[in-house]
């Protein structure tokens, strides 16, 4: 991949949709999974004819046939775990995982592989096809054949239906990629926290075996590298914070606990207390939670309570299995503080568990870095580790603290950083030798006008023909001054 330096003007990359860059195919793509997501489950409530759908027909309309009208068709097809967009690959998004992941799950259960739009269709049509792919059987492997039959029983000859591709036997048994993997363990993950505290809202239980399995995976992956996942624990999702922060603690925790040397019994179990940290939080009225000014002192007693809250919630997790105590102490001892100047109150002084003195300090730094709606502007990972640093022995147990900065690095991950050819770039891992830590790997930042869609890795410890360093770091940027979004980056790149 070329690379451009921070001034450079080249012309924005197109896709191979004639026209249309990468950029703007994400966001169509986005948006138009989003609405067949809706009308597929919609259609599962409601009969064809009901006017609820017709405003979300509608708007599914309005991106199909504008595609159409553009480019002569529209194809959506899924090859292994990607889809493709008029054979364009779909990338990741945090707004359209959970659409992405439905409409996948849903098209193979079918066995429908590609779906064909031929020319531009009206509401009728959308309705008749949405309801007839929605009612085959799963498992059919006639059902593309069946699917397209009951079209032209209708006379629609614009939609034409392929099956599924059944993969070679070797790409069954090929090992998945590490990075695809901690894109879909993070926002499965996300999707799963937010489903156990909607359904803890009305219930006093909720199945969590899914978030159980999806610890598990990400045990492996901070096992294997843990760079995967903490490069993405750089996505901080504004509208879904509680649940974005809920995976990033969780990650954070994990990659300290691996540090310290836990099994992997005991990093499942932190990370599931990480992961349910704020669980209480579902207990605490919206209007409280999503308050835009300070709590008042009312407000604040009420969340104060979420740590206990929590307990008593997981407490009555029966999916959890036997639950080992530390999982509920390290729930409650998550505010403690240092000095026990947290909450919750204690009647006397006890000595902080682990769990809790881990998640205290990933909490904090996600906390920090994150925009939230009464700071709009989060602090860099440079000064949140500074202010962590100052406030050690008040608030977080310094051994724990050093290590989690030995983890991030001296230029943290996710940190914008310019370097000496002045090139700019994100810290993508950080360097294990504790005598060059100012050596990370880097992706640096192809930038063409208002699109930056390229990256390339490269690690500060190539030397050129001379024997001296390649590239140094300059000096921290901060992104919100380049209008920069780190986590994108992250979602972009791949190992080679």
């Amino acid at each position: 991949m070329e690379i451009v330096h921070l001034s450079s003007q080249a012309p924005e990359k197109e896709s191979n949709l004639c026209g249309i860059s990468e950029k703007d195919l994400s966001r169509v793509g986005t948006h138009l999974l989003t609405k067949f997501h809706v009308l597929m489950r919609v259609s599962q409530i409601y009969d064809s004819k009901n006017v609820a759908l017709h405003q979300f027909a509608r708007e599914c309309l309005e991106t199909i046939n504008a595609l159409i009208q553009k480019q002569g068709f529209l194809s959506l097809k899924i090859l292994g775990e990607d889809l493709f967009l008029n054979e364009q690959r779909l990338r990741y998004s945090v707004e359209g995982f959970n659409s992405y992941k439905y409409l996948l799950t849903q098209w193979k259960k079918r066995r429908i592989g590609e779906v064909h739009f031929l020319e531009v269709i009206d509401e009728k049509t959308l309705r008749e096809f949405i309801y007839q792919l929605m009612a085959l059987e799963e498992g059919g492997k006639e059902n593309a054949d069946r699917l397209n039959e009951g079209l032209k029983r209708r006379e629609i000859f614009s939609i034409d239906i392929h099956p599924l591709e059944d993969r070679e036997e070797g790409e069954l048994t090929k090992k998945e990629d590490p990075h695809e993997m901690g894109k879909k363990v993070f926002f499965e993950s996300i999707g799963a926290i937010k489903e156990a505290f909607t359904q803890i809202k009305g219930t006093p239980s909720t199945d969590v075996r899914k978030l159980k399995r999806l610890v598990r995976k990400a045990v492996h992956l901070i096992m294997e590298d843990e760079s995967i996942l903490l490069g993405m624990a750089t996505i901080k999702n504004y509208d879904e914070y509680t649940f974005n922060h809920s995976v990033n603690v969780a990650i954070y925790a994990l990659a300290i606990g691996r540090r310290l040397g836990l099994t992997r019994k005991e990093l499942s179990e932190l990370g599931i207390t990480a992961m349910l940290h704020d669980i209480g939080k579902s207990r605490i009225p919206i209007d409280v939670l999503n308050k835009p000014a300070p709590l008042d002192e009312e407000e604040w007693g009420l969340m104060k309570k979420h740590p206990l809250l929590g307990v008593e919630i997981v407490l009555n997790l029966k999916q959890l299995g036997e639950i080992n105590p530390r999982m509920v102490i390290g729930i409650f001892d998550h505010h403690l503080r240092n000095d026990f100047s947290g909450y919750p109150k204690l009647f006397r002084k006890k000595q902080i568990s682990l769990f809790g003195r881990i998640i205290q300090i990933a909490d904090a730094y996600d906390a920090m870095t994150t925009p939230r709606i009464y700071k709009k502007i989060p602090y860099t990972p440079e000064q949140a580790l500074a202010l962590m640093l100052r406030e050690q022995e008040v608030h977080y147990d310094a051994t724990l603290l050093k290590i989690f900065i030995g983890i991030l690095g001296l230029y943290p991950i996710g940190s914008l950083v310019l370097l000496n050819t002045k090139e700019i770039g994100i810290v993508y891992r950080s360097n294990p030798d504790p005598e060059h830590l100012d050596r990370p790997q880097v992706l640096l930042i192809e930038r063409r006008g208002e699109r930056r869609d390229r990256v390339t890795l490269v690690d500060l410890m190539e030397r050129d023909g001379k024997g001296n360093y390649r590239r140094s770091v300059v000096k921290t940027l901060d992104p919100m001054k380049y209008h920069i979004d780190i986590a994108k980056y992250f979602l972009m790149a791949r190992k080679d």
